[in-house]
């Protein structure tokens, strides 16, 4: 009885282990990526000043417009937390596309492009998007785009149809739809995506079936140890060699595990386990793809299918593997078992 309470701990550790380096990692990938803006005075054409910030740091949301700011994290809210500034602080002037801050005399630090919609007391990492290799953004509702901006000197229309555009540049890396939509000149009604990003998003599914499959072969080993376990003075070398097993299968979980990186940009704001957003989110992708004939539209669409299959073959195939090897193993075992018992024989 004790040797099989030791045994079933053994499987409840590991998966203790495994669930706490989950969810830190979780945490690390719901962080949202802010680039913050200073207030600041700003003169205005007609005379006189505001204190004032970039007009797009508004974020228009299903209930509203919403402007964030940053605090520091108190008691078990450490790092940095997002915070919502109160509607009677500022005031949106149309005719300078600003924030007018009220009751303010510049310094403060407010949320200007964020990687996914914001929540009040949600831990937010400043970032500094820098230039990164080619992508194509989608734009959906594009409006028409003021092409005099920087960003045109590199950016080039793929394809254009009625109610979409296919932009292809060297984007900023991480992706934020803000900011993205405010270099590029499109209107604040427009929704940007990156492609790179969903493909980014697909590519970590065999990653995910790799964890899985390193979960379903440590139950599997433990399966076997808690039928060897009964006779252990048989099968101390086995049950050593399960334990060394047991630990690389959760090192291989940890090191699968830091290599997902699922992008900001296509997460939901709340629970990463939301799957009517990706339900709602991939289906406006892809009818919006179906319909373009650009490679990079076909590449994407392909991405999904081909990492499903990919996904399925590492599973299957790494459980199935650990399957193989404890079967060989149990064969092996019996194998020495008889012939230690007609050596026994023999000697009698």
């Amino acid at each position: 009885m004790k040797r099989t309470v030791i045994c079933v701990s053994a499987l409840v550790l590991w998966c203790l282990v495994g669930c706490t380096f989950l969810a830190g990692r979780i945490e690390e990938l719901m962080t949202v990526s802010v680039v913050m803006v200073e207030s600041k005075e700003t003169l205005l054409e007609e005379g006189g000043s505001w204190i004032a910030i970039p007009g797009d740091a508004l974020v228009q949301e299903e209930d509203g417009p919403h402007l964030y700011s940053t605090r520091a994290g108190e008691g078990w809210e450490t790092g940095l937390r997002i915070e919502e500034t109160d509607p009677a602080m500022y005031v949106y002037e149309p005719s300078e596309d600003l924030l007018r801050l009220l009751s303010e005399f510049g310094g403060t630090k407010y949320v200007h492009y964020a990687s996914k919609p914001a929540r009040t007391g949600e831990l937010a990492m400043p970032t500094y998007p820098r230039a990164g290799e080619e992508d194509c953004y989608l734009i959906l509702d594009p409006g028409t785009a003021d092409q005099s901006l920087k960003a045109w000197e590199t950016a080039s229309v793929l394809e254009e149809k009625e109610g979409l555009v296919l932009v292809t540049l060297k984007g900023k890396q991480p992706f934020l739809q803000g900011q993205a939509r405010g270099e590029l000149g499109y209107d604040r009604e427009s929704r940007l995506y990156s492609l790179g990003d969903v493909r980014g998003f697909f590519g970590c599914f065999p990653k995910i079936a790799g964890m899985l499959a390193a979960f379903f072969s440590a139950v599997l080993v433990w399966a076997v140890s808690l039928r060897m376990v009964k006779d252990l003075s048989k099968n101390r070398l086995w049950l050593a060699v399960h334990g060394a097993v047991g630990i690389g299968l959760c090192l291989i979980f940890r090191l699968l595990l830091d290599s997902v990186c699922l992008p900001s940009s296509l997460l939901p704001a709340d629970s990463i386990l939301d799957i009517a957003h990706y339900r709602k989110e991939f289906q406006v992708i892809f009818q919006a793809l179906e319909s373009c004939s650009a490679d990079v539209a076909r590449e994407t669409l392909r991405a999904l299918p081909v990492n499903l299959a990919l996904s399925a073959a590492v599973l299957v195939g790494g459980t199935g593997v650990t399957a193989v090897l404890l079967a060989v193993e149990r064969r092996i075992v019996r194998i020495n078992f008889q012939i230690r018992s007609k050596k026994e024989g023999k000697s009698l």
